[in-house]
């Protein structure tokens, strides 16, 4: 019987064979791709394997193409070429639905390697979310509420401390159902991992892995926060004692891209002509808040003692949960907002593909949902166009709509 748990993005990935050639699975290491892709494929051929089949494939790219359709073709960036020979197969072919390419760091530019633009549809596969751990309820949907409708009332039963610890134990397919001891070990060496060797795949073995792991706990340290390179480099600083230069933030943010361990937060404008929302720094986020966590050494007990950090850590749950379910509805994505003087802020704008938005302001309890909301009503009054509704996040409690028409949403009810 298979143990496979169900992803918010299956439907996302079947829609996207029905309709192009080739789709291209992307995202860091262990969130599930492979798993992912095998439920769609009638053949498979791992390229970081040892077999014959993926020795040669890599020599001779062209190899990797026989097979049953659709085709996944694991890890494909350690072949080069292997993406034009797909290309090339898909117009020749001319038939959707013929190959599934999964990866987990993208390739340096090739000027010979064409964008695949027309025939290859990427998708971006993150780590769980507390739906998919089972850990929220999903009865409110999304993409029900970009679509207009009203919040329900729904109830969370989970805890706070729960929560706080699912946090911490992260959504990694492999081990989020570990204990939070065993979970934190795992992201430990996942960190040491990516850091000594996968590193090293794209950056080149000359790169020194201290100074990434300095940039990493930087950002842990400046989680779910609009932070420039500059305020980067002062945490680094904390961590590596060795040489900066002015290019070594953005080298190493590139390379962190890549290896698909970071996501900015874009900043957001209400006018789609403005300029003002390229101005501001994006907020940072790791590729899941467990990640910032095991960098930060923080346990679930040390959080519950140090309210800061872990709004902090909550919120970048919530960014990264809003990020999955804004993808399978198709939404344009999620921003933040600060004004040019930033005395107006938003935590998340959640932008529908029309246009249509909601604000979201998150908040680590009900005794504070009073702030989020006085704050969402008044930054949402200057704005030209309203949002469909005003959310405050909380973890856990009751979904209900306020007399002032602001919603209260616990994450732990959220979905897809």
């Amino acid at each position: 019987m298979s143990s496979y748990r169900p992803r918010v993005v299956d439907p996302l990935i079947r829609d996207a064979l029905a309709s192009s050639g080739a789709v291209v699975l992307r995202g860091a290491r262990a969130t599930g791709k492979t798993e992912s892709a095998l439920q769609v494929a009638a053949s498979t051929l791992r390229l970081d394997s040892a077999s014959p089949r993926a020795r040669l494939a890599r020599a001779s790219p062209e190899t990797a193409l026989a097979g049953d359709t659709p085709r996944l073709l694991d890890e494909w960036q350690l072949a080069p070429g292997l993406w034009n020979e797909v290309r090339h197969a898909v117009d020749q072919r001319r038939a959707p639905g013929q190959f599934v390419l999964t990866g987990s760091a993208s390739p340096d530019d090739d000027p010979l390697r064409h964008s695949g633009a027309g025939r290859m549809h990427t998708l971006l596969l993150r780590t769980m979310t507390l739906a998919e751990t089972g850990h929220s309820t999903g009865e409110v949907s999304l993409s029900s509420l970009l679509d207009g409708e009203e919040l329900p009332l729904a109830e969370s039963a989970l805890g706070l401390p729960e929560l706080v610890s699912r946090v911490v134990t992260g959504g990694w397919p492999g081990w989020f159902d570990l204990s939070e001891r065993s979970a934190r070990s795992r992201a430990d060496s996942y960190v040491q991992d990516i850091v000594e060797h996968e590193f090293a795949t794209v950056a080149g073995t000359r790169r020194d892995p201290r100074r990434f792991h300095a940039y990493l706990s930087a950002l842990a340290g400046l989680v779910a926060q609009p932070a420039s390179q500059a305020a980067v480099v002062r945490r680094m600083r904390k961590e590596y004692v060795g040489s900066l230069g002015p290019t070594a933030p953005t080298a190493l943010h590139d390379l962190a891209q890549r290896l698909f361990l970071v996501e900015d937060q874009p900043a957001w404008s209400p006018s789609l002509r403005s300029a003002s929302a390229a101005s501001q720094a994006p907020a940072r986020h790791l590729v899941d808040p467990s990640l910032a966590a095991v960098l930060l050494g923080a346990g679930s007990d040390r959080l519950m003692t140090d309210p800061q950090t872990l709004g902090f850590l909550f919120e970048s749950q919530v960014v990264h949960d809003l990020r999955v379910y804004a993808q399978a509805a198709g939404a344009r994505g999620v921003f933040h907002y600060r004004d040019t003087k930033g005395r107006d802020e938003i935590d998340a704008v959640v932008e529908g593909a029309d246009g249509q938005w909601l604000a979201v302001e998150v908040k680590l309890g009900e005794g504070r949902v009073e702030e989020g909301a006085a704050n969402l009503l008044r930054v949402t009054a200057k704005m030209t166009s309203p949002p469909l509704m005003c959310l405050v996040v909380v973890p856990t409690g009751v979904a209900h709509v306020r007399p002032d028409g602001v919603g209260v949403l616990p994450l732990t009810v959220l979905g897809a």
